[in-house]
């Protein structure tokens, strides 16, 4: 029986001792990086806190919160200074509709994404109005997920002109589709994930965790690409993109027809990239590996073309519903020097203040800022 005891008794003492010794070593780790974050010198390529699972919308901004000075999202879910739901007289609101490339994701820092860039590029050129420019992007969104956000609870803002920056997240989810959306295809389409509490508890309180399992998808995100491309066909790549486009125009007209229904003036964006809007390929072998890293699903050439594609859309819709469409063909924001380094679409801070700059003097060009009222005449 003593034999019995102490064997048990080591077994015990043994797991313990593993169990702590484990526990030490994830709290040294959690804290490492958790202080590497805090004191690294470029924008984290993942803020894993700043999202919550949303029941309607899949993810959204944790409000009030502050991802180790990269990045503070307020009180609304906005990135950037409070908003007053109450539009106060005699300002004029605009807000910023999309997408990762609205929200500037590696962009850090306060005051210093397109948007926050914009409501000063305005202020100087109109220095008697007050100009308020809310930066309501939030990273994966499609143009669907903005309309449902539009009807619950942007409009109570009631923003004098919403500038809506939308496609890419549209496009490659096309491209994704393409490459194995028919063999996931089940009887149960549109379920949500089964998530267990303890991995909620961690996607909500470990750093190390989200890194971790971030790290993971990005490597299975390449390999995934890499293996979509060599065997969805040309047709089935085709097929996605036409079905994308159609949804696209469908999911475009219908936050266009709801902004008009509540009184709702807005600007349509053309697509910015690394090669340019108009281009059909990459300007050299290096911009082409990158390319093939940021989308692994397609060609490179597939995916421009499919960006041509997805502007003219964006345009036609503009001109359905006379609104304003603005070209950045002119902006200037062709090259990698104007992009976080290996990126295709995502600003670096130059870029930011480039995209701000032109897109004040693309807003004044357009008559936006010379009424009150705003003009309806497009660009």
């Amino acid at each position: 029986m003593a034999k019995e005891f102490g064997w048990r008794g080591n077994l015990l003492l043994a797991l313990g001792s593993t169990i702590l010794s484990l526990a030490l070593v994830i709290g040294v780790g959690e804290f490492a990086v958790r202080y590497h974050e805090r004191h690294r010198d470029t924008v984290p390529g993942t803020m894993p806190f700043l999202y919550y699972r949303h029941s309607r919308l899949g993810s959204a901004l944790v409000r009030d919160t502050n991802y180790f000075g990269w990045v503070r999202v307020n009180r609304q879910g906005f990135r950037g200074p409070e908003v007053v739901e109450d539009h106060p007289k005699g300002m004029l609101r605009i807000m910023a509709v999309g997408g990762s490339t609205t929200f500037d994701v590696s962009v850090g820092g306060q005051g210093r994404s397109w948007p926050e860039r914009l409501a000063v590029w305005l202020s100087q050129a109109d220095p008697v109005r007050r100009i308020e420019v809310i930066n309501a992007g939030v990273p994966g969104y499609r143009v669907f997920d903005n309309l449902i956000r539009l009807q619950s609870e942007l409009y109570r803002y009631k923003p004098d002109l919403v500038i809506l920056y939308e496609g890419h997240n549209d496009l490659f989810a096309a491209f994704r589709w393409a490459g194995h959306g028919l063999a996931q295809s089940n009887d149960r389409p549109g379920e949500i994930a089964y998530v267990t509490p303890w991995r909620h508890w961690f996607e909500s309180n470990s750093l190390l965790y989200n890194k971790l399992l971030r790290r993971w998808q990005a490597i299975n995100f390449q390999r995934a690409g890499a293996r979509a491309r060599q065997a969805a066909a040309d047709r089935q790549v085709e097929n996605a993109v036409r079905s994308g486009v159609g949804q696209f125009r469908h999911d475009l007209s219908g936050f266009l027809a709801l902004a008009r229904n509540l009184g709702v003036r807005v600007a349509l964006l053309e697509n910015l990239n690394v090669s340019g809007p108009g281009a059909r390929q990459p300007a050299n072998p290096a911009a082409r590996e990158v390319w093939e890293r940021a989308i692994p699903y397609a060609p490179p050439e597939t995916v421009l073309e499919a960006y041509e594609r997805y502007n003219q859309v964006i345009k036609e819709v503009a001109a359905d519903f006379s609104i304003t469409w603005i070209s950045t063909r002119d902006f200037g924001l062709v090259g990698a020097e104007w992009y976080a380094e290996g990126d295709v679409m995502h600003f670096n801070e130059r870029g930011a203040d480039r995209m701000a700059q032109q897109m004040a003097r693309s807003l004044i060009a357009a008559g936006l800022l010379r009424d009150p009222a705003l003009s309806s005449s497009g660009r």
